[in-house]
């Protein structure tokens, strides 16, 4: 039997906040320094594979997300004596620049 994620493959497009995509950034240290070497794209994998399929847990999670979360928040929610160091591998990303 084939694992899963070297299955079918799917490319698709992500937009979000940076702060999410560098909270993304944390997980793949934190599981690297667990000895997991994992990429963004198996953490996304990982996190959806994993997720809940309870309707009222995922509309809790949306909601959260959609009506709650602040900018700031989830940088305030990590503790630093325990993340990791972030190393971005391959070509870096430019930060977009928004008009002000």
């Amino acid at each position: 039997m084939s694992l899963l994620k070297d299955s079918q493959r799917r490319t698709t497009s992500v937009q979000w906040p940076a702060e999410v995509d560098s909270h993304l950034d944390l997980l793949v240290g934190l599981a690297a320094k667990e000895g997991i070497p994992i990429s963004r794209a198996q953490m996304l994998s990982a996190l959806v594979a994993n997720a809940s399929l309870s309707g009222p847990t995922v509309a809790k999670m949306a909601r959260r997300y959609l009506g709650q979360l602040k900018v700031g928040d989830l940088a305030r929610a990590a503790r630093p004596d325990d993340l990791p160091e972030v190393r971005h591998r391959g070509r870096q990303r430019a930060h977009p620049t928004h008009p002000t």
